[in-house]
């Protein structure tokens, strides 16, 4: 899984040679296009393939999900840290829906939205058992501003007559959730408990 960090380097975790799961970490050199192995101490998350890598900060690298060696399919979570080169595991309330397969992306409130891909391991005779939930992971504590627009959105039919007391990008934006909120039916959405990173 490539991740870009900076606009010279991005990195990759882990990854299948063979019937192996790795969980090495390498960077390319975007000006060179060679590969450098890092050395980071153990421990760390176990060797897997079908995961998600996502960065969440400047420092910070978010993995989730995946498939072992030994066949079985992951649910835990791990921050990778750049700057400090080491690994920590990550509390959250997904240890359930297990997920290999499957797409994130970071938010711009420091989620990490996990949508679709298998529950159980796709390898075996049984049939693969496809998800449509998003899974919501809260890696940074949600903004002053996003707990005051959630608390707007949850009492809305109390508060909508001072709406336009709120300055313009405010408004905009909490017009933009209301419309998210209306169609957020398809998927099933959970969502987990701030762990702050740092």
């Amino acid at each position: 899984m490539l991740v870009p960090q900076l606009v010279t380097e991005a990195t990759c975790s882990g990854g299948r040679y063979k019937n192996y799961r790795l969980n090495d970490l390498y960077y390319i050199d975007l000006d060179t296009w060679e590969w450098h192995e890092m050395s980071v101490p153990q421990p760390g998350p176990v060797g897997r393939s079908w995961h998600s890598f996502t960065p969440v900060s400047p420092d910070h690298i978010f993995l989730f999900g995946g498939f072992t060696t030994e066949r079985e399919t992951l649910s835990d979570a791990w921050l990778y840290y750049v700057s400090k080169n080491e690994w920590k595991p990550f509390k959250h309330s997904h240890t359930e829906s297990p997920r290999l397969w499957h797409t994130a992306c970071s938010g711009p409130d420091g989620e990490v939205f996990v949508f679709g891909g298998s529950a159980n391991n796709l390898l075996s005779h049984h049939r693969a058992a496809h998800s449509n939930e998003l899974l919501v992971l809260n890696v940074q504590p949600k903004s002053l501003v996003r707990f005051c627009m959630e608390a707007i959105l949850q009492h809305r039919e109390r508060l909508s007559n001072y709406w336009d007391c709120l300055p313009k990008h405010l408004l905009n934006s909490l017009k933009q959730r209301m419309s998210r909120v209306n169609t957020l039916g398809s998927p099933r959405l959970r969502e987990t408990p701030v762990q702050r990173i740092g």
